[in-house]
């Protein structure tokens, strides 16, 4: 059922010309969003919007140059012509260890490892979040990550993509743009398809990667990126009105749909 629905995920994405990216449930606060221009200070920090690692409590090291270059986009802007967010910026917070909150810390690991460019990424990745659990949330849910880089990139060739995944991977007939807003891109935008007994639902946020995030990890061309909700895409796609529905341990309801 749901893994079958995955595996012909991650087979349209490689046969786009898309490169894998893979990496660990458990991220440093840097990676996963100090790196992302997220302040120090901001609400997704917080211990019931994170799940924080007892033990070990923090990695043993930093990741040079790139922790000093994000932290100083963080005070000043550093390099990248930005003001930065005006705080003291604490390298030793950075090191704190979290169950992965989205795939976007694979993004910045693979902007900071070289990437190709023009090159084009994807990763569907467990991510991890305190939530009350409804018919469209989960504790833990799996994200359709991906960036795309290169000299000719624009927010208009972002849309495009969002349109073709909603198609294609959530087979959605009626799909919609909404603006929205996240620390590390601009402009940004929510993609939202019409479910067939919910009405519209959110698949995700995307944007174009703001230079505070690129530059300090060494990339100069336009980067656009996205983390769709695979989970809810499969709602759409397979029919299903719960969330819950997609791991449930009914035989029956598993044998039977489709």
């Amino acid at each position: 059922g749901y893994r079958s629905y995955l595996d012909g995920v991650r087979r349209k994405l490689l046969s786009l010309g898309f490169e894998e990216m893979k990496g660990s449930l458990v991220e440093t606060e840097f990676w996963n969003m100090d790196a992302l221009f997220m302040p120090q200070f901001h609400s997704a920090r917080d211990i019931h919007d994170a799940y924080y690692i007892k033990t070990p409590r923090q990695a043993r090291t930093t990741e040079e140059p790139y922790y000093s270059q994000v932290g100083r986009a963080h005070e000043d802007g550093g390099d990248t012509g930005s003001r930065g967010w005006r705080y003291p910026f604490d390298p030793d917070r950075s090191r704190r260890l979290i169950l992965r909150t989205q795939g976007t810390a694979l993004s910045a690991r693979t902007l900071a490892a070289g990437p190709h460019i023009p090159g084009k990424y994807f990763a569907i990745a467990r991510c991890f979040r305190p939530d009350d659990v409804d018919a469209t949330h989960a504790a833990d849910f799996i994200q359709v990550e991906g960036i795309v880089l290169g000299h000719s990139i624009t927010f208009r060739s972002l849309l495009g993509l969002l349109k073709l995944f909603a198609l294609e991977i959530a087979q959605a007939k009626d799909v919609r743009y909404v603006p929205d807003y996240f620390p590390f891109t601009e402009p940004s935008v929510e993609l939202q398809a019409k479910h067939p007994t919910r009405g519209w639902i959110e698949l995700g946020g995307a944007g174009l990667f703001r230079p505070e995030l690129t530059r300090p990890l060494g990339v100069d061309v336009p980067v656009i990126a996205w983390g769709l909700g695979v989970d809810r895409m499969a709602m759409v796609a397979l029919g299903i009105d719960d969330i819950r529905h997609l791991f449930s341990a009914d035989l029956d309801f598993v044998r039977n749909e489709k």
